[in-house]
């Protein structure tokens, strides 16, 4: 599902769910692209437990709540 706050991309982090992380393991890593062309994957071998850390993200601002 679509959220005003990432568009361009057919899905996003449900805020109640989101971490901050130091270190992930490489089987949790994609790039947005990949995530999207791989949706109907994600939570099986894909992103197991739907659990997305990517390398490359960073912290830019903080987005208030709809």
């Amino acid at each position: 599902m679509a959220a005003s706050y990432n568009p361009g991309w057919s899905f996003h982090y449900n805020p109640e769910t989101v971490n901050f992380f130091d270190v992930a393991i490489e089987v949790c890593d994609a790039t947005l692209p990949y995530v999207e062309e791989n949706l109907d994957e994600a939570g099986g071998a894909f992103l197991p437990g739907a659990v997305w850390c990517p390398w490359s993200s960073r912290l830019t601002r903080e987005v208030q709540a709809p």
